[in-house]
């Protein structure tokens, strides 16, 4: 994952992360924007694949990460997992849709 910040860029990998890695084939995100949309609505509804959280968690860990609110990655991280698994982040995902 390539990572940027206002303190530059770097490559993070799975393992940098303390995290396993994730194939390809395992994250397949759909033929169009529909299928892609539905993908990602049924993983924030608790229904994705174990590869599909994890990419997920680990996008979002990177996100909350870049605001520099948060002492750590795995602060960050675990702030997301909380927010997957509670229907939080399924929540932020309508209002903005709305």
């Amino acid at each position: 994952t390539k990572v940027i910040t206002n303190t530059g860029e770097k490559i993070m990998s799975a393992e940098m992360l303390g995290k396993r890695t994730v194939h390809a084939a395992d994250i397949y995100g759909g033929d169009t924007l529909e299928e892609a949309a539905n993908i990602f609505k049924a993983i924030l509804k608790g229904e994705g694949s174990w590869s599909q959280n994890a990419v997920v968690l680990a996008n979002a860990a990177m996100a909350l990460q870049c605001t520099g609110k948060y002492n750590s990655y795995e602060e960050c991280y675990q702030l997301a997992v909380e927010s997957l698994e509670s229907g939080k982040a399924l929540e932020v995902l309508k209002k903005i849709a709305a």
